[in-house]
């Protein structure tokens, strides 16, 4: 009896050894394995200009007017010399190197309370840039001065600049809605010339 006993114990325990050879898997670790990388995706970044080829302006003045399409908004900043410059819609890379300044698609308008209409200019900008150079002096806006903004229909909106700040490429944040349902304006553009490797952003409130 006391052999057949340890017979058992020896089964039970060598049973108990293997067990514990073997690897501990989760139960859905391929699908896991499979979700993880869109979980972990951004939601975007912020366009930037990147091997710009235009060397710095002599006079480092952005445009007066200039390139767009018609019946796109305008934008007039005083502090900047820049009056009634057509803002073409845009969303990709090539548009924006294109053209030098797009509104991005899907972010605000200035007529809609609450919204953050998102603007996004060169600094230098590409030998095909329409409008090239018509951020390089951004960095000089300062709160209080007016950015003006006229819709299709010739409706202006006037906003003034509150806050500056430097943020990096993957800082999307910036191109949300104001948290306290204010109406704003957001300028962007890269920084420092000519490395890009950061955004500017200024920010203005809707004022009239």
């Amino acid at each position: 009896m006391f052999r057949t006993l340890w017979g058992s114990v020896t089964v039970i325990f060598l049973a108990a050894l293997a067990m514990t050879a073997l690897p501990i898997l989760p139960v859905e670790e391929s699908a896991s394995a499979e979700l993880a990388p869109v979980a972990i995706e951004q939601a975007g970044t912020l366009l930037g200009e990147d091997g710009a080829s235009l060397n710095d302006p002599e006079d480092a003045a952005a445009p007066a007017s200039g390139g767009g399409e018609s019946g796109a908004m305008t934008l007039s900043i005083p502090k900047l010399d820049i009056e009634d410059l057509s803002i073409p819609e845009g969303s990709t890379q090539k548009e924006l190197d294109d053209e030098g300044i797009i509104h991005m698609a899907g972010s605000g308008v200035p007529w809609r309370d609450g919204s953050n209409t998102f603007i996004v200019g060169h600094a230098l900008g590409f030998m095909q840039t329409e409008v090239p150079y018509v951020f390089y002096d951004l960095d000089e806006m300062d709160p209080g001065d007016e950015i003006l903004i006229t819709d299709p229909r010739g409706n202006e909106y006037t906003f003034e600049v509150y806050d500056r700040m430097v943020v990096e490429p993957q800082d999307y944040w910036v191109t949300f809605p104001s948290t306290n349902d204010e109406t704003i304006v957001s300028l962007q553009s890269c920084t420092p010339i000519p490395t890009f490797e950061k955004r500017l952003i200024v920010q203005g409130r809707l004022v009239a």
